[in-house]
């Protein structure tokens, strides 16, 4: 049996993570001195007031490898064989990291056992639902009898065809957490240029600055359309809190492309706490990551 693994920046909802039999690993979110832990003790929509309401900006911390290894062994224990875990981008924590040492450690207990258990771990090199989707695909898979070399290839097909674009609108949680600097914030708010990030090589970048909200839907349009593969495929929409600029470029792309959006996905705590609350963005089906 193949399970799959995934930590709670993928940000896949509760109700897919139950259907598809995804197991969530809870990262660890501290505000104001009390640790929570991120889609257990709050949901997304919670934590948006949580985050607004805090008195300093809360912090994240990685899965240790002990969490990691009780994870596996439980998975073994169910008699799982074959356990694929996908996580949030190495570049931007040691989660991957933890993972990796979690795997060499369960396989090395296990060296004189006579059935075979395989761990694979998969960098995703990206945040929320980016590769959230891709952890659900390989899931669905699963159950409909794909092989660990077929849905090793889905994931690592699903994490480079698809290229993510953000918005911010408020620069505030960017400039707390050191995203921006403070001078660019500053700027930013005085000139009202809004940021158009994108992720390389598993690091976030700004790309563009526009000037207004909704420039930043202009902007990601004329991305998308310069850049989309020309198969027909959909797209995935992001967002926290606020919801009016989502609608408007779900509504504009479906418009202008003739192509269905797959989804709305709601932006969890880990991303959040860095990006702010009104964070939102598209996910555009690509030939490959540029």
């Amino acid at each position: 049996m193949i399970k799959i693994i995934t930590d709670s920046a993928a940000d896949v909802p509760k109700k897919e993570a139950e259907e598809y039999g995804i197991r969530i690993m809870p990262i660890p979110i501290t505000v104001d001195g009390v640790t929570y832990r991120e889609g257990v003790d709050f949901t997304s929509e919670e934590y948006y007031e949580i985050l607004t309401s805090a008195k300093a900006i809360p912090t994240t911390a990685q899965i240790t490898p002990m969490e990691f290894a009780e994870a596996f062994r439980e998975e073994i224990a169910a008699g799982n064989r074959q356990l694929i875990c996908i996580t949030i981008t190495s570049q931007g924590s040691g989660i991957y990291n933890a993972a990796c040492l979690s795997r060499q450690m369960v396989l090395e207990e296990r060296s004189s056992e006579e059935d075979e258990v395989t761990i694979d771990i998969v960098d995703s090199a990206a945040y929320t639902y980016v590769y959230g989707h891709a952890v659900v695909k390989a899931a669905k898979a699963v159950r409909e009898g794909m092989d660990r070399e077929g849905v090793l290839e889905l994931l690592r097909r699903e994490l480079t065809t698809h290229q993510v674009y953000f918005g911010l609108t408020n620069l505030d949680f960017a400039k707390k957490s050191g995203r921006i600097t403070s001078t660019a914030a500053f700027v930013g708010e005085v000139l009202g240029f809004r940021p158009l990030l994108t992720i390389h090589g598993g690091e976030t970048d700004t790309i563009q600055k526009v000037r207004g909200d909704h420039k930043l839907v202009s902007a990601m349009v004329e991305r998308f359309q310069k850049q989309a593969a020309p198969d027909g495929r959909g797209f995935y929409i992001v967002h926290a809190r606020d919801k009016e600029l989502a609608r408007e470029l779900k509504k504009t792309l479906e418009k202008t492309t003739g192509r269905k959006c797959l989804g709305e996905y709601l932006i969890g705590a880990s991303v959040t706490t860095n990006a702010g609350p009104t964070v939102f963005g598209v996910l555009v089906p690509v030939d490959h990551i540029i």
